[in-house]
């Protein structure tokens, strides 16, 4: 949302937002933006608990206990808060509602009144259904004008679950704001624990079981037993304590020492990027990884695993290699030694340049 509202004409669009959650930085990176007032209910039943403070806790854990004991009766609370914000919303008579993500806001949309409905889908929407208990969302979706994957292989995995839909879902790439993220990157890094001094692996994202965080340890302990030098940070939010648990089980079980370190959530990791060697994602499977065009934009090379659209994102053997999870420490080993081979991927995303024409005038010709 933030790089599409900087890059929309704002004398032709208006833009207000609703957002599903109040807590974090993004209220100053959307100044394109007209933020909505918040629902206080929504925010309680959506919001992570570890942003909640006092009262806003209590109203957490009371929303989530009723959620829990309505479902027991059959009864679908989200959808009757989402049904009751939604009037209001439609009072507005928006040209056109979008949901910027799936789940949630795709049911919020689902309920307002507009004459030409959009929903984004950011996932793999068959792990999505996985995860999620596989919801039945055909009524909500045959609701929508349009339907935007954010890749070749999401909107295949989409259009499989949801074929009825494939008139009319397109696959539109996410614009980003690469004027934001070079400015950005300039900024100093507030952490004393991240030291450029050394040979930097860098691997962003929420943790949780998809982005297989809790599996660097063991990878950087083959690393370690090689004799390879570097220090392997880690930039994110903790979006599964058991996973975040793992992970740090992991660093003790494999004695990863000082060669890994989780550095947390950062309002700006742009800096971290371009102090990096090398970018590592470990995911199992994503739709578009942001991550990985804003380490090309600021021409860090990247080792990713093969998750379904990897290869829309990164040229292999070019701008890095997509490879099995297996074969990671073969490759991060080979950039490591072999500085002819990664001054060589280096010099060729040196000339790599994000273009955002094709996606927003695809996205406009939908708004």
């Amino acid at each position: 949302m933030k790089n599409l509202s900087a890059l929309l004409d704002g004398r032709k669009y208006r833009l207000d937002l609703f957002a599903m959650d109040h807590s974090g930085p993004y209220q100053t990176l959307l100044p394109h933006c007209r933020i909505l007032a918040k629902n206080k209910w929504i925010e309680a039943l959506i919001g992570r608990f570890s942003d909640r403070r006092n009262l806003d806790r209590v109203s957490s854990i009371f929303i989530k206990g009723l959620r829990y004991i309505m479902s027991k009766v059959g009864l679908n609370l989200t959808a009757h808060l989402c049904r009751w914000a939604a009037r209001r919303l439609s009072e507005e008579e928006y040209d056109t509602v979008i949901a910027f993500s799936e789940g949630v806001p795709t049911l919020m949309a689902f309920y307002v009144v507009s004459k030409n409905k959009i929903a984004w889908v950011r996932c793999d929407y068959s792990n999505y259904l996985k995860r999620n208990g596989y919801p039945n969302e055909r009524v909500i979706y045959k609701s929508f004008d349009s339907v935007v994957c954010v890749s070749e292989y999401a909107k295949r995995e989409f259009i499989r679950c949801m074929p009825f839909m494939a008139k009319k879902t397109h696959a539109i790439c996410n614009v980003i704001d690469t004027s934001f993220i070079l400015d950005a990157s300039k900024e100093n890094i507030d952490d004393a624990r991240f030291d450029d001094d050394k040979y930097i692996i860098l691997s962003i994202g929420r943790i949780d079981t998809v982005k297989r965080f809790s599996q660097i340890p063991e990878i950087a302990r083959s690393l370690l037993d090689r004799n390879c030098k570097f220090r392997w940070y880690v930039l994110g939010g903790i979006d599964q304590f058991d996973e975040y648990l793992k992970f740090k089980e992991n660093m003790k079980r494999f004695d990863t020492g000082y060669s890994v370190i989780w550095l947390g959530e950062k309002n700006n990791p742009y800096p971290y990027i371009a102090h990096s060697n090398l970018l590592v994602s470990l995911s199992s499977s994503e739709a578009c990884p942001n991550v990985i065009n804003e380490a090309k934009i600021l021409h860090i090379p990247v080792v990713c695993a093969d998750f379904g659209s990897a290869s829309e994102f990164v040229e292999d053997g070019i701008e890095g290699y997509i490879v099995p999870l297996e074969q990671i420490a073969d490759r991060i080993e080979k950039l490591i030694k072999n500085k002819e081979e990664y001054d060589r991927i280096k010099k060729n995303l040196s000339k790599f340049s994000y273009s955002n024409e094709k996606a927003l005038a695809q996205i406009q010709m939908i708004l």
